[in-house]
């Protein structure tokens, strides 16, 4: 069968982070991995292509085309699974990824003919084979009308196949993630053991967490071409033992490469010795979730972790020379007094990177409100991207509150010691891509102000 396999376009709508990072669509990837001898697949980035969906599918004529997406690409998606059937209601549609597993009821709709709910790299070539040959539908995949309560789901299953990296060689010299350029991406385990109730990714892996054989990580990792890696786990610094034998790894085989990831800031201040052991093996970057700084706010989100932890935590990656990107969680009920408490914090911890996420209810998490305060409609799907405010603020308007948002950025972003830092570490064409989406996403914030005033 002749497959695409897209990626969205991000809506116009959506605040953010397409404008400062695209990287391969690792899931995709690993689709393609597990096509059968007979069949062609094509990946299409649409983040990257100029020509719109339409064009494609008919220029190419497949016979299944497959969609993945997080819940700000949930409309986008649709609208194009309906558009494919217009042209022809042959063509098989599929659709995957994250949202999907989670929320399956919100990609129900009659253009849809399949949804990968679980374990979407043990049950992608079984699909091929039922669409094909009519062998049994694989468990974990809807059909329209199929729903969590009336479809019963097998155990989770987190194998995954080496990605075909080699399906996005026209795009690779594109991807990059703030700073990282010609990033490439890999997955060393699945879920977090950690208990944050804000946080989606434990949803979908139903709160476990499973690594994947070093063995398969060391062998993959040898296959990247790419310098700059990014380990997209949801927490990679978690078992020192486990790290302890990567780092064995990456030394025997004599593997050079340059790392992104994620990293709790508890599990940094207690492991000086791990996290210098890394820098000298090519440890980069770590995104940490600071979340907040106050202790109380901590102790709500189920953290685990104190403000007065942070201190050490930033000594050992300022004295190591790791870059940190901090996500920073903004509660509905902060005031000025707090956005510049934070600034402050900020500044004086020596972060240059921050990533600013109104308290968000994403769905199926243990963050909700009732829906008198939720200002931005489920199906605004677009808008449900960690940026936009979704919470009605109690102190300040919502135009005031984006203003604070936007104000505490370029103080953090933009002050004359960070400038310097960035002019002397990056090259000219990063440093040019990052001041182009950073004016894309202020322009963004402007937007949202005037809108919020328009609507007072």
């Amino acid at each position: 069968m002749n497959i695409l396999m897209f990626r969205p376009k991000p809506s116009a709508e959506t605040i953010g982070l397409q404008h400062l990072m695209v990287v391969e669509p690792l899931e995709l990837e690993i689709l393609s991995a597990l096509k059968r001898e007979h069949d062609t697949a094509m990946i299409i980035d649409l983040i990257i292509e100029k020509r719109s969906f339409i064009s494609f599918v008919k220029e190419h004529q497949p016979d299944v085309i497959c969609l993945t997406g997080y819940i700000t690409n949930v409309s986008t998606i649709l609208e194009y699974c309906r558009a494919t059937k217009k042209i022809s209601q042959k063509i098989v549609t599929i659709i995957g990824g994250v949202h999907c597993e989670v929320c399956p009821e919100d990609f129900d709709d009659p253009s849809v003919d399949y949804r990968a709910v679980r374990n979407a790299a043990q049950v992608f070539t079984p699909l091929l084979n039922h669409i094909e040959k009519g062998t049994e539908l694989p468990a974990g995949v809807f059909q329209p009308a199929d729903t969590l309560e009336n479809t019963s789901l097998p155990a989770l299953d987190f194998r995954i196949p080496f990605p075909d990296r080699d399906a996005v060689a026209r795009y690779r010299h594109k991807y990059f993630y703030i700073f990282h350029k010609r990033v490439a991406l890999i997955k060393t385990s699945f879920g977090c053991p950690y208990q944050c109730n804000f946080c989606f990714c434990r949803v979908i892996t139903k709160g476990a967490y499973a690594q994947r054989p070093m063995n398969d990580i060391i062998q993959e990792l040898q296959s990247i071409n790419e310098t700059e890696i990014y380990i997209v786990d949801d927490d990679f610094l978690v078992d020192k033992k486990w790290l302890k034998s990567f780092f064995t790894e990456l030394r025997s085989r004599n593997i050079r490469k340059h790392y992104l990831v994620y990293g709790r800031a508890d599990f940094i201040a207690k492991n000086p010795d791990i996290m210098h052991e890394f820098a000298q093996l090519g440890l980069r970057t770590v995104i940490v979730g600071f979340e907040s700084f106050s202790d109380k706010e901590l102790d709500a989100y189920n953290k685990n972790t104190s403000v007065e932890m942070y201190r050490e935590t930033m000594a050992v990656l300022n004295r190591e020379k790791i870059d940190v990107f901090a996500t920073i969680i903004i509660p509905f009920y902060w005031d000025r007094g707090d956005f510049k408490n934070m600034v402050g914090v900020v500044k004086s911890l020596g972060i240059h990177f921050v990533n600013l996420q109104p308290l968000t209810p994403l769905p199926k998490t243990e963050v909700s409100f009732p829906p008198e305060q939720i200002i931005i409609d489920k199906t605004d799907y677009d808008k449900w991207d960690l940026a936009h405010v979704s919470v009605q603020p109690t102190k300040l308007s919502v135009a005031e509150f984006y203003e604070e948002i936007l104000k505490s950025y370029s103080a953090i972003l933009y002050s004359p010691s960070v400038l310097w830092k960035y002019l002397t570490t990056y090259s000219p064409g990063m440093l040019f891509k990052m001041l182009v989406g950073g004016c894309r996403v202020t322009q963004q914030y402007k937007q949202k102000i005037n809108e919020a005033r328009k609507n007072a």
